[in-house]
Formats: C-alpha cells, structure tokens, sequence
C-alpha cells in the first residue's frame, strides 16, 4: 500500500516540476523576445557588449517595456524615446525622476557594500521595483 502512495505522491511531484519548468521557460522565452525588440529599435548588435548603458526589459500592462540609462550622459530612454528627467542627490545616493503619462519613475544610485561592487542601479515604475535583467543567466 504504502508503495501505491509513493508512486502516487512522486507523480504527482513530477508533475509540478514539470509545470513549473514550462512556466519559467514561457517567461524566459518573452523576456527574451523583448530583449531583442529592443536591440533592434536601439541598433545595437548584442546587449551584452553595451557597457555604458543601464537596461531594464519587464512587462508593463502586458506589452514588453524597456527602460535604459546611458550612464555617461545619465539619460532616460523608455521604450526607444528620450524622455525628460530630473536628477537629485538624496541621503541614499542619487535619484533621477522621469514620467511617462501617468506613471512616474525612479531610478536610484547607490554606491555598492564594498569597493569593488561599484555603482548598483535600481529602478523603480510607480513605487514597485523592477528586477534587474542583467543579473539574469539566461
């Protein structure tokens, strides 16, 4: 009997871990897709070689979105278009504001725990912060 429940319970296991797989892998597969829209609305050959530029792709209302920060000249872009922004110091590093209609943005720097961490960029669309998809080992 308890052999039956074994077999039963690893199924059903297995299952899941099945599931869960084809779910990361669907959203691997989108973020992916709104990687590329945006090397190609930007021109660029590879995201990767791009070290002066800040990128973070997320879905926004369902439609790929994507916001970089050219850290040379601290510019905002938002789907391919410059917008306006504002930056500031604050007791946490330096904030640069920019909106797009209704929505407001902020994209936070701070300096990292050690030395050698450099500069960590954080953004965020209306209070919730977006991950970052350059930490990401696709």
């Amino acid at each position: 009997m308890s052999v039956i429940l074994t077999a039963c319970k690893n199924s059903r296991q297995r299952a899941i871990e099945k599931a869960l797989k084809k779910k990361a892998e669907k959203k691997r597969l989108k973020r992916e897709a709104a990687r590329n829209q945006l090397t190609e609305k930007l021109g660029l050959d590879d995201l990767e070689d791009v070290h002066n530029l800040k990128i973070w792709t997320f879905m926004l209302n369902g439609e790929p979105t994507s916001v970089v920060l050219h850290l040379d000249t601290l510019e905002v872009a938002w789907n391919g278009d410059q917008v306006e922004s504002t930056s500031d110091f604050c007791h946490c590093g330096s904030t640069i504001d920019f909106k797009i209609g209704a929505r407001h943005g902020q994209i936070t720097t701070t300096s990292g725990s050690r030395p050698k961490d450099g500069l960590i960029y954080s953004l965020t669309i209306d209070g919730s912060i977006v991950p970052d998809c350059m930490q990401d080992n696709e």
